[in-house]
């Protein structure tokens, strides 16, 4: 698989190993270096990330990962708090994020922003980073420096998410069933009017002519 960013590119390989290139001023290449990348430059692989890479995910100006052992890696930029470790320190190479954040659970999928973070878990939708325009889905704009689960009693009728999407000013979260939530800068939506939504609000099935949706980004 492969992720675009701003200016650069992350893939992973067949064996679990994550490649990059392109602009890698605030390390979201993950090579440990502020520096450009012209070519398809080794990140890491097992002895790093402690198993097979399955899913990367690439922001702005940062890059995520997820593990086979569903073990979420981030790093790149964290000036807005969208690297999840508490802090606003940018990180040149790939660092871990406990699973005990998430009550232990795996993680499944990771999607990344312009400034934000959206980490999918069994059973659970965690956000972090700028919270502007309420992309987030926590009822505010305040920022998250930490992920943070987004309460599922948005979801209507306990709906099981399996896919989510960031975007540069709002977020998108589909269910099993095909019903898709959108938050955040209200233009981007898909909802009557241009009213920002600070949590997970539901489109209407009518939107796309009573069909199941299968995918988002």
């Amino acid at each position: 698989m492969a992720a675009c960013g701003l200016h650069f590119t992350v893939v992973v390989t067949e064996p679990g190993d994550v490649f990059a290139w392109g602009a890698g001023v605030f390390g979201q290449l993950g090579l440990n270096t502020g520096k450009d990348q012209l070519l398809p430059e080794r990140v890491a692989g097992r002895e790093v990330f402690g198993a097979r890479m399955v899913m990367v995910a690439a922001g702005a100006l940062n890059s995520a990962g997820v593990t086979a052992s569903g073990m979420l890696f981030t790093y790149g930029s964290g000036a807005e708090g969208q690297l999840g470790h508490g802090d606003l320190e940018d990180r040149m190479r790939p660092e871990r994020i406990g699973r005990e954040l998430f009550g232990g659970r795996p993680v499944l999928m990771v999607a990344c922003g312009m400034e934000h973070t959206m980490v999918l878990t069994v059973g659970g939708l965690w956000t972090c980073g700028k919270g502007e325009d309420g992309k987030l889905g926590h009822g505010d704009e305040a920022d998250r420096l930490v992920l943070t689960q987004v309460a599922a009693e948005h979801f209507e009728g306990n709906a099981q998410i399996v896919m989510v999407a960031a975007g540069g000013s709002h977020s998108v979260a589909m269910g099993s069933e095909g019903g898709v939530w959108t938050w955040g800068f209200g233009a981007y939506l898909g909802h009557i009017d241009v009213q920002d939504r600070h949590l997970p609000t539901l489109l209407p099935g009518a939107a796309f002519t009573e069909s199941k949706v299968v995918m988002v980004a």
